[in-house]
């Protein structure tokens, strides 16, 4: 059996996650593999899909892109395995916010999966209120645009339609073939896929992006929701996206998603995982962050 494989992309907060938890709610009886990339060493966004699905196998490439050179064998490694071992129908590969997707054709040309995998398109998920701010920001956001063969506007309750017609049209002057879907949450209602019949040209992607940094903070530490509160106020400052598990009190915790100036904090009923806070921004370190969590802790 080839798998299609369908790219998920979008820039950091946009709400990639929300969708694939969407796409999994609408393949039961379908055997599923997701591939999650992510920038950072560790992987926050993996345990929150196990904990909404556990019907699907989840692989995860993190501490770079999968799109970059020096991951390259280790992608090809771990799709190769995935799908001699689980034989799946579908691959969702969800790449990092912050990741070049424009090579992925040179990922789908190797021998070893060439013929093992379809390409069935690219997926991805504009945030309306912030999109603006990150295409200026970072090129990337552009690029994962432009190879979108569908486009989730999402978001659109956070915005007036006169700023969603403006970011429709930025995002039509940038790929005008796509198709726009507008929603909230990420709510798609069909997972119909792309007749794909061009691969994305090829532009190598040799080393990290040098404008945003990561940093991942782990810790045992308890904070109360209160103080959970001022520390993600006080992140919004130096980060413009950052996510977690926090515990606030014994077996007692709390995952937050922050993006921009905004972040909602969500309560957990059955998580046993460890307390770990990913965060991105341009002067973002692991000590800044850890010293901001000290202090409100």
């Amino acid at each position: 059996m080839i798998a299609d494989l369908i790219l998920i992309s979008g820039f950091l907060g946009s709400g990639k996650t929300t969708l694939l938890k969407n796409l999994l709610s609408l393949h039961k009886g379908k055997r599923i593999a997701v591939i999650q990339n992510e920038f950072a060493p560790s992987g926050v966004d993996g345990k929150e899909l196990k904990l909404n699905d556990e019907g699907f196998k989840l692989v995860e490439i993190n501490n770079g892109s999968v799109f970059c050179v020096c991951l390259l064998s280790n992608f090809i490694e771990n799709i190769t395995k995935l799908i001699e071992e689980y034989n799946p129908e579908i691959i969702y590969l969800e790449a990092s916010g912050i990741s070049d997707p424009i090579s992925i054709c040179e990922l789908l040309n190797k021998d070893e999966i060439s013929n093992k995998v379809r390409y069935a398109g690219a997926w991805c998920v504009v945030d309306a209120l912030n999109f603006e701010k990150s295409a200026v920001f970072v090129q990337r956001a552009k690029h994962q645009v432009r190879v979108a063969d569908k486009i989730i506007l999402n978001k659109i309750d956070l915005v007036n339609e006169t700023k969603i017609e403006d970011v429709i049209q930025k995002v039509k002057e940038i790929n005008p073939f796509a198709e726009i879907e507008q929603q909230q949450f990420c709510n798609v209602q069909s997972v119909k896929l792309n007749q794909v019949t061009k691969i994305p040209t090829i532009t190598t992607e040799d080393s990290r992006p040098e404008e945003i940094k990561t940093a991942v903070y782990r810790t045992t530490d308890i904070i109360s929701e209160e103080k959970l509160n001022i520390f993600l106020k006080e992140l919004t400052a130096i980060s413009i996206r950052a996510k977690g598990f926090v515990r606030v009190a014994n077996n007692q915790f709390k995952l937050f998603h922050l993006t921009y100036n905004n972040f909602e904090i969500i309560p957990l009923d059955n998580y046993t995982g460890s307390c770990e806070i990913i965060a991105f921004g341009e002067q973002m370190s692991l000590k800044t962050l850890r010293e901001l969590f000290q202090k409100n802790k």
